[in-house]
């Protein structure tokens, strides 16, 4: 079996990345894929693709609850995976508990952590609209989320990367260079 081979019996084989909106996660992710020549995968693409609908409808028309329902589905298939790849979170699946079990039967998990203003520039920048953001107190609706939300990925991380002033290239390098250890 080659490297890049996992079976659902083995630990620790794909590369897990996790994170609040803004963080990264999906640039950083794509780089890491593409140094080690592996598959790239987003939760939120694999349910969207399912679903027929992007994220913002089935919210709209299902809830957040069934999203994480299908976010804990995609996940439950991902452990049938045999090529090793790096898997974007959405950031809001660490917050499921019943999640954890799969992401310790997939792979490690590197939370890349940002300072919460540089979450917002990040966001602010980035344009995209998300569901539960609405109305005119934004910051402060992303500012509660997220200190709601952090606990949970400091729970589901091996490892927590201090994201702010780095670029996704250092923090998929970084990811990389734990992962060979």
């Amino acid at each position: 079996m080659n490297r890049n081979t996992v079976r659902k019996a083995d630990n620790m084989n794909h590369l897990i990345i996790e994170g609040f909106i803004g963080s990264g996660k999906g640039a950083v992710g794509k780089i890491a894929a593409k140094k080690l020549k592996i598959d790239f995968l987003d939760l939120d693409k694999i349910v969207s693709q399912k679903m027929k609908m992007t994220s913002a409808e089935i919210y709209d028309r299902f809830g957040e609850p069934y999203y994480r329902a299908m976010e804990t589905l995609a996940l439950d298939e991902l452990t049938n995976r045999t090529e090793r790849a790096v898997i974007v979170l959405g950031s809001g699946a660490a917050l499921m508990p019943q999640n954890r079990k799969y992401f310790e039967e997939l792979g490690k998990v590197y939370y890349i952590k940002l300072k919460p203003a540089n979450l917002l520039a990040n966001m602010k920048k980035s344009n995209k609209k998300h569901a539960w953001i609405n109305g005119d107190a934004w910051d402060e609706q992303v500012l509660r989320l997220y200190k709601e939300r952090e606990p949970s990925y400091k729970k589901a991380a091996n490892v927590t990367i201090k994201a702010d002033g780095k670029t996704p290239e250092e923090i998929a390098d970084l990811i990389l260079a734990d992962d060979k250890g």
